[in-house]
């Protein structure tokens, strides 16, 4: 019976957390209608996250959307490209010699958005370094504009200084399907995945599990 009843309070202990610090990611009907390839005028390939209220901003990051993922290859980064000025850039030619912090989140997560200040302190803070802070957007909606304006205006209003890619069904079945969010991956310069972080973290914890493999 102790056995029992200690086994209980484990399971609800680690259920408080979770729920506070990850969203469950539920397969909704914009993650199977979301297309890979958008050719129509009004589904945009690349936009200024400042662009979606009219403000000029730099120090915004892009919103991308994804064009095609490539094979998952167990242990490393899976790859795909997507449109940047008129050109295809593929994720590997694009992170080849750094080491990434891949964050798969959404607005509409509670834990995601109480972390987006930490990561944009770690982004400022590598900004120098063989460092790339990306973001993948798990939005719900089928929608690709509602999803991009969502996006932009998020990173317009907390300032994010790096580039997000709206989630498409392929990348999450690639890596296994994400089951909460945040998720994070911690890759290095080789492509391989250090660590994968589900839940909630601080500035403190990202830059610990950085500096494991940023040498």
């Amino acid at each position: 019976m102790n056995r029992f009843k200690s086994f209980a309070v484990f399971g609800l202990i680690s259920f408080v957390l979770v729920t506070n610090t990850a969203c469950t990611q539920e397969k909704t009907n914009e993650q199977q209608n979301t297309k890979l390839s958008m050719n129509t005028d009004n589904n945009p390939h690349e936009m200024l996250a400042s662009n979606a209220s009219g403000v000029d901003n730099a120090t915004i990051g892009k919103v991308l959307q994804i064009e095609t993922v490539a094979k998952p290859k167990q242990g490393f980064v899976v790859d795909f490209t997507w449109k940047e000025n008129g050109n295809t850039v593929k994720f590997s030619d694009f992170t080849k010699g750094k080491v990434v912090l891949l964050n798969f989140w959404g607005t509409w997560c509670p834990p995601c958005r109480r972390e987006i200040p930490d990561l944009v302190e770690v982004s400022k803070e590598l900004a120098n370094k063989d460092f790339l802070l990306i973001g993948i957007a798990l939005e719900r909606g089928d929608d690709l504009n509602s999803k991009v304006t969502k996006v932009s205006d998020f990173m317009k209003s907390n300032g994010i200084p790096y580039n997000n890619f709206i989630g498409v069904e392929a990348l999450t079945n690639a890596y296994g399907g994400i089951a909460a969010v945040p998720t994070t991956y911690i890759i290095d310069k080789n492509g391989k995945i250090s660590e994968t972080i589900v839940g909630m973290r601080g500035k403190s914890d990202f830059m610990e599990s950085i500096k494991r493999v940023l040498k």
